[in-house]
């Protein structure tokens, strides 16, 4: 049970953990043999599409569902047996569960109510989690009288208070708005790297888990495709599945693979890595043509998005391609290449990644 990196035994051990829902013919396999490590100190994200398992783990890990297969180990010990109050996990739900009639001291102070410590120690434990949330001085306050943010932030000190070894966090941000999200989002892994608690985050958007994790889990369908940092999950997708669902990736692939890239397999390239001109692909030296790709194709859609514009492009080849370009030119509103046009996309084969196991058919994801 012990980590070969750090030499101590990882904050969450999942082995061949597996959970299925009903019996016979109408049983469902929520979860099947997943197998994961959390370190110590770790923010990790667990990602992927509704039904794809991510938070029946995270509920078999609180002790909320009992697996059906497997064995969870929490700081090297197994805890699969074992009632939720017995496990040294706290966790945040999306609606934070506030009590709506106590103050908030008293409802960051609760659980420690419930444990038997003293009203004074538990009150000055209470003001501590508040102070590192930067909610000093709202004390008396009820849930109503506050912002989104705050709320959030108040159910953060309710869990940290306890001192867990693990924190998990059901999706706490799905109920704000946009620029509350991005903010929480900074705010929240500044506050994991204070307090050094390990943060296991489930998540559905592909932005959060990698603005925020340490790593990702990208799951699918009960299972896990991936695991890696962000950097690793995006650049080096390890299937067509999370090629497209951890942010837009082009797969290319069957015959196009061959006469674009001069090998056959399924190929992936981000939209940001491609460059687009306007104009047909000219002939270049046998030296550029190793470095970058040239294809020539129509313009079939152009979409403007304020800092960018993204073009869905037809090769000749083939594959339907999308390049996303950063809007720093002319702010007139016009598109460089408008929809119809021929144009010539570029890209680096330095930029593009080999797809293993792929199955799907070429286009993008």
């Amino acid at each position: 049970m012990i980590d070969q990196r750090s030499g101590a035994a990882p904050a969450v051990r999942l082995a061949g953990l597996r959970k299925v829902f009903g019996s016979g013919d109408g049983a469902v396999v929520a979860v099947d043999s997943v197998d994961l490590d959390v370190g110590d100190g770790e923010f990790f994200a667990m990602l992927g599409p509704s039904g794809s398992g991510k938070t029946t783990v995270l509920r078999m890990i609180a002790g909320f569902e009992t697996p059906t297969a497997g064995r969870i180990h929490l700081g090297g010990r197994d805890v699969t047996a074992d009632p939720p109050f017995d496990r040294d996990v706290n966790t945040v739900f999306q609606d934070y569960a506030l009590f709506p009639h106590m103050s908030v001291l008293d409802n960051v102070a609760y659980g420690l109510m419930v444990k038997g410590v003293g009203k004074s120690a538990r009150r000055s434990r209470a003001r501590e989690a508040l102070a590192t949330m930067r909610l000093a001085g709202m004390d008396d306050r009820r849930p109503g009288q506050l912002s989104g943010g705050q709320r959030q932030r108040v159910a953060l000190a309710r869990a940290l208070v306890n001192h867990p070894k693990v924190l998990l966090l059901d999706e706490p941000l799905g109920a704000l708005d946009l620029k509350l999200r991005e903010q929480m989002q900074v705010e929240l892994k500044s506050l994991q790297r204070e307090v050094g608690v390990t943060f296991l985050f489930v998540t559905h958007d592909q932005e959060e888990a990698l603005t925020m994790s340490d790593r990702i889990a990208v799951f699918n369908d009960g299972g896990v495709e991936q695991v890696g940092t962000p950097t690793e999950v995006y650049e080096h997708p390890a299937t067509p599945f999370v090629a497209g669902f951890v942010g837009t990736s082009n797969l290319i692939s069957g015959t196009a693979s061959g006469e674009l890239l001069g090998e056959e397999g399924t190929f992936s390239i981000r939209p940001e890595k491609i460059t687009l001109r306007p104009g047909e692909a000219v002939e270049g030296s046998a030296d550029a043509a190793e470095r970058e790709v040239v294809a020539a194709g129509e313009v079939q859609e152009v979409v403007y998005a304020g800092p960018s514009t993204r073009y869905v492009v037809r090769l000749d080849a083939g594959p339907e391609l999308v390049a996303l370009q950063q809007n720093t030119g002319s702010a007139s509103g016009r598109s460089a290449a408008p929809r119809g046009s021929r144009v010539r996309l570029g890209f680096a084969r330095e930029n593009v990644y080999r797809v293993r196991g792929a199955t799907r058919e070429e286009g993008t994801t």
